[in-house]
């Protein structure tokens, strides 16, 4: 019986059934995964594909707005040196001025 089994396997028509099967199988779950999706798209859900792109555009305005908390930084900074310049020119501390106010 096993000589048998062996010659079957052996065959080109085994590996070509085999072949055959496997890509039925990846065609199947492809079929599924774009009937899935398209159910979610008709139940007005957000989907795998909203969802990495919300994922993009949230990871942008993250950077945008890391870009502008640096320029604020940036303009108290020097905000804050002009202060000290005129404080400075003035003859009077820049604690006991921003104290008065």
């Amino acid at each position: 019986m096993e000589n048998k089994d062996e010659q079957v396997v052996q065959r080109n028509a085994f590996g070509e059934l085999l072949a055959m099967a496997t890509e039925n199988v990846v065609a199947l779950a492809k079929l599924g995964a774009d009937a899935g999706d398209l159910a979610v798209r008709n139940l007005r859900l957000a989907g795998r594909r909203d969802i990495a792109r919300l994922g993009h555009q949230l990871a942008r305005t993250e950077d945008k707005l890391e870009m502008v908390l640096q320029e604020v930084e940036r303009l108290q900074d020097e905000l804050r040196a002009e202060r000290e310049k005129a404080a400075g020119s003035n003859g009077a501390p820049s604690h006991t001025r921003s104290q008065s106010r």
